[in-house]
């Protein structure tokens, strides 16, 4: 028989009086455990509440790729939130010596928990315990799981214009050499310094740079061949080489004939292969330097997207926190997504806990993405309404059903217990941005979906929080 000194030790059971205690006993079943045997697995939908009486019972759970284990001891019960919640068991109980579990079936569970004062605030105490702690942790896996597409976002991001620098000054290095060669020539040949200065405005020339650049194909080979055959009659050296380069910058037979009339072949020869040098470095520099500010520019993104080196607050645009987080997010979207912003530049900004509300937008357009199957459009508008600031991000999606709509913000509401990949969702995710935008920021956030996709619409206040009796009216309803 189960004693009641140790029901009665049980955190749940602490306050019962006597004869709820041996309400619980009559109702419950008691069972001998041995060492290695599981009592419930990770996943499935609990149906009573397990209580530890003897031994020791590992809490297993493999999600995300990492498999965390727990130790409990007596007295300790199991089950608490998943029969509360509905939602599937988060681990797996295991027994680690030979002991005794007793069970109380869920119907049981449900009438004491309605008819009795005691044990519903002790439920109460556990399940506010264990939701800050889920929602802790959820907060904070949202945060390194953000950091971690940070990182491959980054990485996909970073590698093309890295490359394409490292390629630029190794090819400088080797190439200066060749530099010094065409200056050395110069000198040798006597080439007046007049010649040299104007050799040298031939060479950063900018008007003619455009021209060709803005030539199309044909006639940009057309421009090769007219200079190669120029070029050799003149017994310049390698034509061949040397006419893409001065055609891709432009430069005209003409412009060349007038040092052609004041120079010996072997001075023109010096001429220009010292502008072909030149054209050829400086064009390679421009390459190395359109890399380097585009690594600039997303470690640029990466500090706002993170605010760091900033406070928890601070006065922000919202176009800049959502540009910042698809330019975090544009390898996933690149690929299949066109995203189209509707952007009301007028809107002020706004003070703001910005990484927060960038976790907001990232978890809106991951769900979108999701919804898509990677392939659709995503348009993201801002305007202004009255006070509040509005961001709306729509989808070409499937839409959500009216009935998840209704529940969506709610905790551990999900659809993906057998979808999710990477072990059953708890349906955090949207709950967190609710908070994050509803009770930091006194702001709503809403759905509204059909047929033609999904809209989610998210107000903030233009002029701080606004007062109680506000923010109470805001909490209304989610669904527009």
């Amino acid at each position: 028989m189960i004693e009641l000194d140790k029901l009665a030790r049980v955190r749940i059971f602490n306050d019962l009086p006597q004869d709820r205690l041996e309400w619980l006993r009559d109702r419950m079943t008691e069972s001998s455990v041995s060492a290695g045997d599981v009592l419930m697995r990770e996943g499935e939908m609990a149906t009573r509440l397990t209580i530890l009486l003897e031994g020791e019972l590992n809490a297993t759970r493999s999600a995300e790729g990492r498999h965390t284990v727990e130790r409990y001891f007596v007295p300790e019960a199991f089950g608490t939130p998943c029969l509360i919640a509905s939602i599937p068991y988060p681990v797996t109980l295991t027994a680690m010596s030979a002991g005794r579990i007793a069970h109380l079936p869920e119907a049981a569970f449900h009438e004491l928990f309605v008819s009795c004062g005691p044990f519903s605030r002790a439920v109460a105490r556990v399940m506010t315990d264990w939701l800050t702690a889920l929602e802790t942790a959820a907060l904070n896996r949202s945060r390194l799981a953000a950091l971690g597409k940070l990182a491959a976002g980054l990485a996909h991001e970073m590698n093309n214009p890295a490359s394409a620098l490292t390629r630029a000054l190794d090819y400088v290095r080797q190439d200066l050499a060749g530099l010094e060669a065409s200056a050395l020539a110069l000198g040798q040949h006597a080439v007046p310094k007049e010649t040299i200065d104007r050799l040298a405005a031939v060479a950063a020339g900018e008007a003619s740079i455009e021209r060709a650049r803005t030539a199309n194909p044909l006639r940009q080979s057309e421009r090769e061949s007219r200079l190669a055959e120029w070029l050799a009659a003149r017994r310049v050296m390698k034509p061949w080489r040397v006419a893409p380069v001065l055609a891709a910058h432009g430069v005209e037979p003409d412009v060349l004939a007038r040092f052609a009339g004041e120079l010996s072949p072997e001075q023109l020869d010096a001429s220009i292969g010292w502008i072909a040098r030149m054209l050829d470095l400086r064009s390679v520099l421009d390459d190395a330097m359109q890399g380097a500010q585009r690594i600039s520019d997303i470690v640029a993104a990466m500090k706002s997207y993170s605010f760091m080196d900033q406070g928890p607050q601070q006065e922000i645009d919202l176009h800049d926190g959502i540009d910042n987080t698809l330019m975090v997010m544009m390898h996933e979207t690149k690929r299949g997504i066109a995203v189209i912003r509707e952007y009301d530049r007028s809107v002020p900004r706004i003070q703001a806990y910005g990484s927060e509300l960038n976790q907001v937008w990232t978890r809106i357009i991951e769900n979108a993405i999701e919804a898509m199957n990677g392939h659709g459009d995503i348009v993201i508008r801002t305007s202004r309404d009255g006070d509040d600031a509005v961001v709306e991000i729509a989808d070409s999606g499937p839409g959500i059903p009216p009935d998840a709509a209704q529940h969506l913000f709610e905790p551990f509401y999900t659809s993906k217990y057998t979808l999710h990949t990477q072990g059953p969702s708890l349906g955090l995710g949207l709950h967190i941005a609710y908070r994050i935008v509803v009770n930091r920021h006194g702001g709503t956030i809403g759905v509204r979906s059909g047929a033609g996709g999904t809209v989610f619409r998210v107000t903030l206040p233009l002029a701080g929080a606004h007062d109680e009796a506000q923010v109470n009216a805001r909490l209304a309803g989610p669904v527009l």
